[in-house]
């Protein structure tokens, strides 16, 4: 029988601009923890003796990343993984599963195990690469794009199903994010082949809205819009001159009304009405990643630095009405990979 570590974390209220707000928020999170090992001597890992020619970059010699969930409020921190090389974690849409990429460089598989952490099952094994992967709506399968080592056409994209049954999409010019799955999560999507025609050159990676109607992407500096089905149809797009800048894209709100992306490091948000910007705003006023909404839509947690100034990340959240920042966590060790559900 698997036995699930409950840790005890101290947590530190520190409310910015106002009065704390965290307790009672919706859904869990999921996330990562890096832990450096310890020597016999129980002090932090500065200095190894190798052996000669031997690479010393390794972080799997240093650190340690295990998958954890805790409640917003900072309650119920559980550590669901101990094999010290697993990352990625994120919720199924219906809560009930955690799907995690694990391995060391070069030899990655995809984990999915249940929310408590048991049965945890193997769909993917040791590939060269797993560049990144998105839940159906439904919650019974995965898109994933996998590297091989191979000399050319690396990548792929693989329809993976909870039992383990495996699909493969060979197309290379829809490796990077442009395979999507339809509203109901029944199927994969391809987009039309003019889109990329249309679309600014080395246009890669677009973030999708939950209806699948439109993508958000990167391009010269600017967060961008753009409706496939109609690009494809018109083989026309081109800027509104209201893009607000962007440095990099997180994801949709929920609801699809709104994006949440970084602008010189600092979180911001965009609304979005009949795929024109109404209007943006700069949230955090601080550098903030990985970046994530409430299931409602009201809140965002984000991975920052310490307001004691402690050389630790800890995660944050942020109302979307009032601005309000509150630090939840204050911990020995740094969060990566934070998902909201």
């Amino acid at each position: 029988m698997r036995i699930i570590r409950v840790i005890g974390v101290f947590i530190l209220v520190v409310t910015v601009g106002g009065t704390a707000f965290a307790e009672g928020s919706a859904g869990k999170w999921v996330f990562a923890i890096r832990e450096p090992f310890l020597n016999e001597d129980g002090f932090r890992i500065t200095t190894r003796a190798l052996e000669r020619g031997r690479d010393t970059e390794k972080w799997w010699e240093f650190y340690q990343y295990n998958i954890c969930t805790m409640n917003p409020d900072g309650t119920d921190f559980r550590r669901l993984t101990d094999n010290a090389i697993s990352r990625n974690p994120r919720w199924s849409p219906d809560g009930e599963r955690i799907a995690y990429i694990s391995g060391l460089d070069n030899a990655k598989s995809l984990y999915v195990m249940w929310a408590d952490g048991t049965e945890n099952k193997r769909l993917i094994k040791k590939q060269y690469a797993i560049h990144d992967f998105w839940w159906s709506p439904s919650s019974h399968a995965l898109l994933v794009v996998v590297e091989i080592d191979r000399p050319k056409d690396r990548l792929e994209n693989w329809e993976v199903t909870i039992d383990g049954k495996i699909k493969r999409w060979r197309s290379q010019q829809w490796a990077k994010g442009w395979l999507h799955w339809d509203a109901k999560g029944e199927k994969v999507k391809e987009p039309k082949r003019r889109v990329l025609e249309v679309l600014p050159k080395g246009t890669n990676w677009p973030e999708w809205s939950p209806d699948g109607k439109w993508i958000a992407f990167n391009t010269d500096g600017l967060l961008a819009l753009a409706e496939p089905d109609v690009v494809n149809m018109s083989r026309k797009w081109f800027l509104q001159r209201d893009e607000p800048p962007c440095g990099h894209i997180e994801e949709w709100s929920p609801d699809g009304k709104q994006l949440l992306f970084y602008v010189s490091g600092d979180i911001c948000i965009a609304t979005v009405e009949q795929g024109r910007f109404k209007n943006y705003q700069n949230l955090s006023l601080y550098p903030g990643r990985d970046a994530t909404w409430s299931p409602d839509g009201r809140q965002v947690a984000f991975i920052g630095a310490n307001l004691d100034r402690r050389r630790t990340s800890e995660i944050f959240t942020l109302d979307i009405e009032t601005g309000k920042m509150q630090q939840i966590t204050s911990t020995t060790y740094d969060y990566f990979d934070l998902h909201w559900r």
